[in-house]
């Protein structure tokens, strides 16, 4: 089965994920879907990248780095970072009693 559909289905704002070899940021343009990936600091992949639709890519480093999220009952702020600490990508979702249920 599709995974996308099942997010769509069910109002899912973020789709996170690890273990890939970068740090990416894509904003669905058809969901609203945020699907973010955290590297883990781990050495980096470098490679071919062919992009989905780039339209779609708020961030995409190939580096070593790693993701954090403070969540409150309102909002979410994400930022990346390399290894060193620099912020490479900030990003804040604000909703509402977006995340009341937690």
């Amino acid at each position: 089965a599709q995974l996308l559909p099942i997010l769509k289905e069910n109002n899912v704002d973020f789709y996170i994920n690890g273990h890939d070899h970068c740090l990416e940021h894509i904003s669905s343009s058809d969901s609203g879907i945020e699907f973010l990936t955290s590297g883990g600091g781990s050495k980096a992949w470098r490679g071919d990248v062919k992009w989905w639709k780039p339209e779609e890519l708020k961030l995409y480093y190939d580096g070593q780095g790693f993701m954090s999220m403070q969540v409150t009952e309102t909002q979410v702020d994400v930022m990346f970072y390399d290894i060193f600490g620099n912020v490479l990508h900030k990003w804040r979702s604000a909703k509402p009693n977006l995340y009341a249920s937690i």
